[in-house]
């Protein structure tokens, strides 16, 4: 949910940032400022769409896009004026609709049958996930920004004013609550946590990753992924908004103007770390980590070393998604509604289809070889892979 900068005095989004950063003296745009045009490739896999649907009502800009989650053979899709729509995620067909009345943030998370929403009142709503029934509500401290996780009965939820609660699932009642420092400037938004056992891992504004035992929120190890560095609050920026990846007993987790490291997930042992700069998320396959950086680059890195195996440039400053991998493919949305598919042994461009005329931007869900994207407007897409 990352994506804009928050102000004591107000917002400040980082479309407009990285704007007045390429924007010189003078007062005109350079041509280094505008997104790379889409070169023709030729393409060597194709997509056929199992299903599609239409948004059913407007999306302003200020409001944020619809967020989809898929569960359970159901996919979720939430729209930010309240709006709820269950979905039979093989087909598309309606199974139920629901009004809640209330500003939603685009929060959402899903299991155990519960459908969880976080809203700009900073409450927390458990839905029946059978037929959207509000279960209960829980008043947490500000709003729920990023996609609570659910897990031995407990549900983590993360709130915008650097707190992070568990709450019981039956009843929305308290556990625990962890609370960080926030800066005075930060990322607008946070990553989610991320639940690996009898763990979860989450990451802060003030550059930080801890990891606490779910059950007591007790704190097992903290570790400084970017010191704040410079003179300006903007240089001084160093979020852990990314989602974090994990795989193999390593945690990885990267920080706005700071670093990407991997780290033992029982000691908080750094075992490797290098300079970057994301607010997107991670994901991993067997041997590569793929991350794109703030300029839009998709990179593939040794897991294992955080070496660069390959470099695609050829989607700078498109306003990408955090990438997926479907059928063994990196893919990328962007900000004109493109869908882009990447070899993983060397980020060439496989397959590139444009699903909307409006940004793709949230990042597409991957789930038993269907890729569901979600449009800025609510447009959403379920493509299967096919090999020419």
């Amino acid at each position: 949910m990352s994506g804009s900068v928050v102000l004591s005095a107000g917002r400040l989004w980082l479309p407009v940032l990285a704007l007045l950063a390429l924007v010189g003296c003078s007062g005109t745009l350079t041509h280094e400022s505008y997104p790379v045009p889409l070169e023709r490739f030729e393409p060597v896999a194709s997509t056929v769409a199992v299903w599609y649907k239409q948004p059913q009502s407007r999306v302003d800009a200020w409001e944020g896009s619809p967020t989809i989650v898929v569960a359970d053979k159901q996919l979720f899709i939430a729209h930010p004026r309240g709006r709820v729509r269950a979905l039979d995620a093989e087909c598309g067909c309606r199974q139920w609709n629901v009004e809640t009345d209330e500003a939603l943030t685009g929060a959402v998370g899903s299991g155990d049958g519960y459908l969880l929403l976080g809203t700009r009142k900073g409450e927390l709503l458990a839905l029946s996930s059978n037929d959207g029934s509000i279960l209960w509500r829980s008043e947490l401290s500000s709003e729920v920004m990023a996609a609570p996780q659910i897990s031995q009965g407990v549900i983590v939820a993360r709130t915008n004013d650097g707190k992070m609660f568990g709450l019981n699932a039956q009843s929305g009642e308290r556990l625990w609550v962890y609370e960080t420092t926030v800066p005075s400037l930060s990322l607008r938004g946070v990553g989610a946590p991320l639940i690996v056992g009898d763990k979860v891992f989450a990451g802060f504004s003030n550059g930080k990753v801890a990891a606490l035992t779910v059950s007591n929120g007790k704190l097992l190890w903290e570790k400084v992924v970017a010191l704040a560095k410079g003179r300006s609050e903007l240089e001084r920026l160093v979020d852990v908004d990314a989602e974090l990846a994990y795989g193999d007993g390593i945690l990885y987790a990267v920080a706005f103007q700071g670093r990407l490291i991997a780290l033992d997930v029982v000691t908080g042992r750094i075992i490797w770390a290098r300079e970057f700069s994301s607010h997107r998320g991670i994901v991993l396959d067997e041997r590569q980590l793929f991350i794109s950086d703030d300029d839009g680059q998709v990179m593939a890195l040794d897991r294992g070393t955080g070496a660069t195996l390959w470099r695609q440039d050829k989607l700078m400053r498109r306003d990408i998604s955090s990438p997926v991998i479907h059928d063994g493919k990196i893919v990328v949305g962007d900000f004109a509604g493109y869908l882009h598919w990447l070899s993983t042994e060397d980020g060439r461009f496989v397959m590139r289809r444009r699903v909307d005329d409006v940004a793709l931007t949230v990042r597409p869900l991957v789930i038993h070889g269907i890729l569901y994207s979600v449009s800025h407007l609510g447009t959403i897409t379920a493509l299967r892979m096919d090999e020419l």
